[in-house]
């Protein structure tokens, strides 16, 4: 089973993921993202600089965010993880962390 959560930087919608149970265990879920015209513009060289020299002040000030239209804003007590690498067209992204109540609403068979 999948859902779609939506990935926002701020106010800034960076897309959506059609998110799978990735570690039931450490609260994470996770998937394809499918980006935004916005990310293209104004996320993706961000994202693809901090996996080479990370700049963790720069990624806090992104507020990032998930959504689902289950439960709201998800709680992503690990934070939020975008992988793009150049060169490839996929663009991964996980919510980690995420507390099990919250976790067995997402995906009640988890």
């Amino acid at each position: 089973m999948s859902l779609k959560i939506q990935l926002f930087a701020g106010p800034a919608l960076l897309g959506t993921i059609e998110a799978k149970v990735v570690d039931v265990s450490m609260g994470v879920i996770g998937g394809t993202l499918k980006p935004s015209d916005t990310y293209y513009t104004n996320y993706q060289s961000f994202f693809r600089a901090h996996l080479k020299t990370p700049d963790w002040e720069g990624l806090a000030a992104l507020e990032l965010k998930a959504i689902s239209s289950l439960t709201g804003e998800i709680t992503a007590v690990g934070g939020i993880d975008i992988t793009d690498i150049e060169g490839f067209d996929e663009v991964d992204a996980n919510v980690c962390g995420i507390v099990f109540q919250q976790l067995n609403l997402l995906f009640p068979a988890a």
